[in-house]
């Protein structure tokens, strides 16, 4: 029997994506054959596209880094799953297919009632946000944080887990996005047509939290709005997309400039964050957890 799944094959535009026909994979022992249902798209799709995303299989291979299916065969020595069971997972890779066998123990169950696109956007953009709030900048009640890119998939999970946490949240977003911050409890700011630094200013003595996607010029501007033992979250590289011919070489200079950061002893930390292979968030950088 053959499915059909979406490979990279060479680093590029969306072009180099192409569908292509297998045989269907049979479930190795400990392992589950998901029927997908429903896959995220995210930036870091993009970054493997373009063949910058570490630790990922050699090409060809398919994106998709979670999921959302119907559990269709067990591998042996799996009982804690039925045939039929809606199931999400966080994968890394190999979403963007119609079928996907994936280690058992990497499985949640669905509940009943759930949406299943609904389900698979809280698997990547939801944990990373709880992990950044919680784990590496350790929020507390009241603290005013920046969210950088506030109206994404990210940044939406951020100013609602933001809100349950109490904090005083100010986003940065293009204008069509204001309305969608506001309703999610943030105060917007319009990157475009004014300085986030300048507005802020304006709007707060300091910050406790930045959370920074951009990366590169941007960081160091984010940095300064910082309190004593303030706390900079880097978790992405938006800005080495933009009209940089060498994306690798500015991934490179953001991850430096964390660690130069850290190097001013002013009690400000800045972390860098990623999930990677292993599926764990990754503090890097002298990120100080």
């Amino acid at each position: 029997m053959k499915y059909k799944r979406v490979i990279i094959t060479q680093p590029g535009s969306p072009d180099v994506l192409k569908v292509i026909e297998d045989e269907l994979p049979e479930p190795r022992a400990g392992e589950v054959r998901v029927k997908i249902l429903a896959t995220g798209v995210a930036f870091t799709d993009v970054m493997m596209r373009e063949g910058v995303y570490p630790g990922v299989p050699k090409l060809p291979y398919s994106p998709g880094y979670d999921i959302v299916g119907i559990v269709d065969q067990l591998g042996s020595g799996v009982a804690e799953f039925t045939i039929g069971q809606r199931v999400v997972a966080l994968t890394i890779v190999g979403g963007y297919s119609e079928f996907l066998c994936v280690p058992a123990r990497d499985l949640v169950v669905v509940p009943d009632g759930v949406n299943s696109i609904e389900a698979v956007s809280v698997v990547l953009h939801y944990l990373t946000a709880c992990q950044m709030l919680h784990r590496v900048a350790k929020v507390q009640a009241r603290e005013r944080i920046l969210i950088h890119g506030a109206g994404g998939g990210v940044g939406t999970a951020l100013l609602e887990l933001g809100k349950l946490a109490g904090l005083e949240m100010y986003g940065t977003e293009a204008r069509s996005k204001h309305d969608l911050v506001s309703q999610l409890g943030g105060i917007p700011i319009d990157y475009q047509a004014e300085d986030f630094g300048d507005r802020l200013q304006k709007l707060s003595n300091t910050l406790d939290v930045v959370l920074d996607s951009i990366g590169g010029s941007n960081l160091l501007r984010s940095y300064r709005l910082l309190r004593k033992d303030g706390r900079l979250v880097n978790y992405g590289f938006l800005s080495a997309f933009k009209g940089n011919k060498n994306k690798m070489l500015a991934i490179g200079a953001t991850l430096l400039q964390v660690k130069v950061l850290n190097l001013i002893p002013d009690g400000r930390r800045v972390s860098f964050i990623a999930l990677l292979i292993t599926k764990q968030l990754i503090p890097t950088g002298i990120g100080r957890i």
